[in-house]
């Protein structure tokens, strides 16, 4: 082994680079609740530290949705250099499913994209930040219900409030998947429910196993 010559500097370590953290491009199918949420969850520095989260809310319907996903993946497989995942975030909706639902889930399987779903809406999974909820629930009912805890008005959200409560979101939903799947019920059937958790699961899995990322507080 060779010995360090007196005054040159100790081996270090090199800090990760930008480009080798995880990629995730994450489709919406709302243009501002979910992109609100989704950009306050992505600047938490734990989140920074291992992934870097694209996210874009396109006003599409879950079919269409996955579709532009599915040619957005083809066309960047192209120029890419390290890992991506792609995600698509869209709601059941109720008391009227969106046409077309399963074809969206089936194709997002059929290219590798996950899904992140919820019902009847993404309102459902704010909820679940504050209460536990196990009663079938429709779209109106479900953003009033969610007014009483964070007074939002429309579709505006202030994503940080909700960022120190998103573990017990993360367990409720969790509780009502497997509630949902021991009744072999699934969507458009598995109101209420929401999937979100697997999105955000899959990068604190990214976290736990960085041992070199930065102390979060939340």
């Amino acid at each position: 082994m060779a010995t360090r010559r007196r005054g040159e500097r100790p081996l270090r370590r090199r800090a990760p680079q930008r480009d080798e953290l995880a990629r995730f491009v994450v489709f919406c199918e709302g243009t501002l609740t979910e992109p609100l949420y989704l950009k306050a969850f992505a600047s938490l520095q734990k989140v920074r530290d291992v992934a870097t989260l694209d996210i874009r809310g396109m006003g599409y319907d879950p079919r269409r949705l996955v579709e532009y996903a599915k040619e957005t993946k083809r066309l960047e497989r192209r120029q890419q250099t390290g890992s991506t995942n792609y995600w698509c975030v869209f709601d059941v909706e109720a008391p009227t499913p969106h046409a077309r639902l399963s074809d969206a889930v089936q194709m997002a399987r059929d290219n590798d994209i996950s899904v992140a779903i919820s019902n009847p809406c993404f309102e459902l999974w704010l909820v679940l930040h504050y209460t536990d909820r196990d009663r079938w629930i429709n779209n109106y009912d479900c953003r009033g219900l969610l007014r009483q805890y964070d007074n939002s008005q429309g579709k505006q959200l202030v994503g940080d409030v909700y960022m120190p409560l998103r573990h017990q979101a993360i367990k409720r939903a969790k509780r009502l998947s497997a509630l949902h799947a021991s009744a072999s019920r699934r969507h458009p059937n598995d109101n209420p429910s929401s999937s979100l958790y697997r999105l955000l699961e899959a990068i604190d899995q990214l976290k736990s196993s960085n041992s070199g990322s930065t102390r979060d507080s939340n």
